[in-house]
């Protein structure tokens, strides 16, 4: 399939599962070369690699483990790419987490760290990296994985991560503005409710929890956002679609989602955390 995606490079970091996950087989339906960085879960990113392999045979694909929160890390594994993955087109920055939903004055530090250098860190490290051949060539997509967080908020355990996103804004509008001179592109995807493993990550793995998150109402899945942040890279060069918020139909902001069982998640979250 001849696209403006053909035979480009494409970087994911967090691509051992969820949205990273779904973007990597998006890209390779378009003959991309793909580059997965994971901090963990390695059977799964080989998993996702045999799977890519097998439904699309012409599909380079190279795969790493880096902890995005380590600038060393980032550095090395770009210099020592192989042959053929070393000039970058496409930086997808979709590592990211949350954890739990304790109130701010509960948040304990590890936890505080973990979530803003892996989602605010983890971006500037891959940028600072891969910026220099995008500028010396001239072109290259910059995609950041945003959230309806970074524009709101809710008030349940939400502080650290929305504190996250909220400066994924403001460094996506300013790196924007920084290379408004060159052919380098700068997205953000901000994604409403998606039913992925984050949310039950984010619960530390409370049985049932994700099923009552998602109740009574139809969320986004991952392949949903893949799908955004292909048509995002996929558009002639001189088209950029600077931003997208994508949720959900019964979704109207944060903290407003119709759910047909009248179920009060945040009541129950309010309940249960903030004690």
């Amino acid at each position: 399939m001849n696209t403006e995606l053909s035979g480009r490079v494409v970087l994911i970091t967090g691509a051992s599962s969820g949205i990273g996950a779904a973007t990597a087989l998006e890209f390779a339906k378009y003959n991309s070369k793909l580059i997965s960085f994971f901090c963990s879960r390695f059977e799964r990113l080989q998993e996702l690699k045999s799977q890519i392999l097998n439904q699309y045979s012409g599909t380079q694909i190279h795969i790493d483990g880096v902890d995005v929160r380590n600038k060393q890390a980032i550095d090395d594994a770009i210099e020592n790419l192989p042959q053929g993955f070393k000039d970058i087109d496409v930086l997808f920055n979709n590592a990211g987490l949350a954890i739990g939903f304790e109130p701010l004055e509960k948040k304990p530090q590890e936890e505080i760290q973990t979530v803003l250098e892996t989602n605010v860190y983890g971006i500037i490290y891959a940028i600072q990296a891969v910026l220099p051949g995008m500028k010396e060539r001239n072109s290259g997509d910059i995609i950041m994985m945003g959230s309806i967080s970074g524009q709101q908020s809710h008030g349940f355990g939400n502080s650290i991560y929305a504190a996250s996103k909220h400066a994924i804004e403001g460094i996506t509008e300013s790196l924007r503005k920084e290379l408004v001179k060159t052919k380098i592109r700068v997205l953000i995807i901000r994604p409403g409710s998606v039913e992925t493993e984050f949310t039950l990550n984010r619960s530390r793995g409370s049985p049932g929890f994700s099923e009552i998150y998602y109740s009574g109402y139809d969320p986004l899945n991952a392949k949903d956002i893949a799908e955004c942040v292909v048509f995002g890279a996929n558009r002639p060069t001189n088209v950029v679609i600077s931003e997208l918020t994508v949720l959900p139909n019964a979704q109207a902001d944060i903290v407003t989602i119709h759910r047909d069982n009248k179920i009060d998640l945040f009541d129950a979250l309010a309940e249960k955390y903030n004690k």
